[in-house]
């Protein structure tokens, strides 16, 4: 991965300098959040376009719609970026709202949501201009990585695997760069959590915990050389948000965050007397691999302070 890396960062760079040199950065506090993601972000989007949500039973960890309960989100209410911003369902209001996000979206194309098709729908939106005083958020990757630990089925070798990894981090730089391309000066990208820790993971047994983790990793340094690169030829700010590291935080001493389960899901499956635990508050994890509201407040505590540091008040 990271020859490949090299040789994408490469061929970008000399059209990267000549657009640092015709805009300047900006400088001050964001003005608004626009926002590109999966079910992590996705404020009601998937809703929107599919129609339906889900009610107990359950008959999986890792919903295929919305939950009914929490206002038709992938959590039990409002994800991380909705505690912090105003940053509504773009799908719903367009022009009004800027949250693309759509449950279920990966960063590979192709895709009618994928992080392509929500980034050229937003410019579409805006005229084909990116408000320079904006950050804008992008959070995917998460189903690309699901793909890449299901991939191991039919490839054991782990090339198929590694390669749709390759495709989502070049993916996501592609529309990094188009949108700085369009204006935009300001960016959040936060990483994965652990795959390997989730309840759906766990429930799978070590070898796919396993397996989880380490691409979950890979993921990750890739993510985090590729964004390097292109912080360091833009010259504008990148922020970063280690959910991984928080992950591995909570999970170590569970007590610290105010959770006191970690590794198993509030929801339950095939009932429908007693769905949901009784303290959504004390467990990290909604279902198979989507935090509760409680979760998305860590991330949402962990966001706030890099957003404080790069663009204060």
């Amino acid at each position: 991965m990271k020859d490949f890396l090299n040789r994408v960062r490469a061929t970008w760079l000399a059209a990267l300098l000549v657009l640092v040199l015709a805009s300047p950065a900006f400088a001050g506090q964001p003005r608004q959040f626009i926002v590109f993601g999966d079910s992590l972000s996705d404020p009601g989007n998937a809703f929107v376009l599919l129609g339906t949500d889900i009610v107990p039973p359950f008959q999986s960890l890792v919903p295929s719609a919305p939950y009914a309960r929490g206002g038709h989100h992938f959590s039990n209410g409002k994800t991380w970026i909705e505690q912090l911003t105003k940053a509504g369902p773009a799908l719903r209001n367009p022009g009004v709202f800027f949250n693309y996000a759509v449950g279920g979206a990966r960063a590979r194309l192709p895709g009618p949501y994928d992080l392509t098709g929500q980034i050229s729908r937003y410019l579409a939106d805006a005229g084909g201009q990116a408000a320079a005083d904006a950050v804008y958020v992008v959070w995917i990757g998460g189903d690309d990585l699901r793909d890449a630990v299901e991939a191991l089925a039919t490839d054991s070798s782990g090339a198929q695997s590694a390669l749709i990894l390759q495709q989502a981090i070049g993916v996501i730089q592609n529309n990094l760069l188009l949108l700085y391309g369009a204006g935009a000066r300001n960016f959040l990208v936060p990483n994965l959590p652990d795959l390997g820790l989730a309840p759906e993971a766990q429930l799978q047994g070590p070898i796919v915990q396993f397996y989880a983790s380490s691409f979950t990793q890979l993921f990750n340094a890739g993510l985090e050389q590729m964004l390097s690169g292109l912080q360091a030829g833009l010259g504008v700010p990148v922020g970063r948000v280690d959910v991984f590291a928080l992950h591995h935080a909570i999970a170590a001493a569970p007590a610290s965050f105010g959770f006191s389960i970690v590794s198993a899901p509030c929801i339950r499956l095939n009932t429908t007397v007693h769905p949901y635990c009784d303290a959504p508050g004390e467990y990290l994890f909604w279902d198979g691999v989507h935090p509760t509201v409680a979760g998305h407040q860590a991330i949402a505590r962990r966001a706030s302070a890099v957003i404080s540091v790069l663009w204060p008040q």
